[in-house]
């Protein structure tokens, strides 16, 4: 029987090889799939990066008849037939799993195409077992703020309820796992009050985590120029923020950068999301007074860090590495009125209440930047380990024997 692992985009290809890769050795005889969904996602398409052992399948949505229309996944499924599409998909995902699937793995349960797959798997008698990929993920969601996904709300029961002319779109783990696999004690506390059953959710940390608990005690030279790294976060082009808002956020930080170098010398990168397309920093490239370097992300965020001094973002995940890593952060916020979800806009907060200097102005931000090279003392390590679960470099070895006791309870 095989284990098949779900790719979703964005680090979900990292996790999953990690985990791969570490799955004990009672089922090294079984068969390894990674079946690739990315290609489904409407706004960035794409594939999801995947070293990990096994065969990869690439899901195409010119298999199954789905046209892009729309970037938004409710109205693209009605214009492509709704349930009809669906049963399209659920019959297209069965393919991709194959006939021999005792378990489907993903870090993403909510968009059609992966509740696809996780209803596929069920009818041929698969468990499936939920991942969590990484923090800042919402237990249930807050109240959308912007008109169209009000507007989306509202209309949601009657498109799936009443007509029932689409699919549910789950809650966030809630698609009705064999088991969840949650980051930390905090996170399974929250799936437990969403209604998931005690028994279900176990705590296994981040696996692709793992590489930054050996650069904590890794010593940093003092050298010029002062080495930072800006997280590019496509929140705009994603419908997350205000695109007003992103762009005003960058330009003062183009601003505090420009004053920052004329008192000391400066090297930034600016390092592309993995789901960036485009140009998502040209609005701060455009303001900049001198030259940076581009880093496409081709290699994972640890192998960058011992290189840099500072790291800069919004509210990235990466923020929160370097911060494990032991690298100095700093935030530059976007106004919560400008995101689209509050839940969204909650991760933000977090950041900012987490002791790591926050700057919004131009002035602020060159501060922030003259100070640069220590690691603040006011740091909440107990809130980060809410957050992250613990890092101890064995996350991946423990999520691979959770789901390696799923398939064992399924063989007795």
């Amino acid at each position: 029987m095989a284990v098949i692992f779900m790719g979703t985009g964005g680090s979900s290809g990292r996790t999953l090889a990690a985990v791969a890769a570490a799955l004990p050795e009672d089922l090294a005889g079984q068969p390894i799939r990674f079946v690739d969904t990315q290609p489904f996602n409407l706004r960035t398409g794409g594939t999801t990066a995947y070293d990990g052992p096994g065969e990869v399948r690439r899901a195409d949505p010119d298999a199954c008849g789905l046209k892009r229309h729309t970037s938004s996944w409710s109205a693209n499924m009605l214009l492509n037939g709704g349930q009809a599409m669906y049963r399209r998909m659920i019959a297209y995902a069965a393919g991709l799993i194959g006939a021999d699937a005792d378990v489907i793995v993903t870090c993403h349960d909510r968009i059609y195409i992966e509740t696809a797959m996780l209803h596929a798997a069920r009818r041929q008698g698969a468990a499936t077992v939920l991942l969590q990929e990484g923090p800042f993920c919402a237990i249930g969601h807050g109240a959308p703020r912007s008109r169209l996904l009000r507007a989306k709300a509202l209309a949601a029961p009657l498109a799936t309820r009443l007509l029932r002319v689409l699919p549910p779109i789950p809650e966030y783990g809630m698609a009705g796992h064999d088991r969840v696999i949650a980051a930390s004690d905090s996170y399974r506390a929250r799936w437990i009050a969403a209604g998931l059953a005690p028994e279900t959710v176990v705590v296994g940390g981040i696996p692709r985590f793992d590489p930054l608990a050996t650069l904590r005690g890794a010593a940093r030279p003092a050298v010029a120029p002062l080495r930072v790294l800006y997280l590019v976060q496509p929140f705009a082009a994603h419908g997350k923020v205000d695109a007003a808002a992103a762009h005003a956020a960058q330009r003062a930080l183009a601003d505090g950068l420009n004053a920052a170098a004329d008192r000391r010398a400066i090297a930034l990168t600016i390092r592309s999301h993995p789901r960036s397309s485009g140009d998502d920093a040209g609005v701060l490239r455009g303001a900049l007074a001198f030259a940076a370097a581009e880093d496409r992300g081709a290699a994972p965020l640890e192998a960058v860090l011992p290189e840099t001094d500072l790291v800069i973002g919004h509210y990235s995940s990466g923020m929160l590495e370097a911060l494990l890593a032991q690298r100095p952060v700093a935030c530059v916020p976007v106004p919560a009125a400008a995101f689209a979800e509050a839940a969204e806009a909650d991760k933000q907060i977090w950041l900012t209440r987490i002791g790591i200097p926050v700057a919004t102005t131009a002035g602020e931000i060159a501060a922030v930047l003259a100070q640069a090279g220590a690691m603040p003392a006011t740091v909440d390590w107990g809130r980060i380990g809410e957050e992250v679960g613990t890092v101890d470099g064995h996350a991946a070895a423990r999520c691979a024997e959770w789901i390696a006791e799923v398939v064992r309870r399924r063989a007795r």
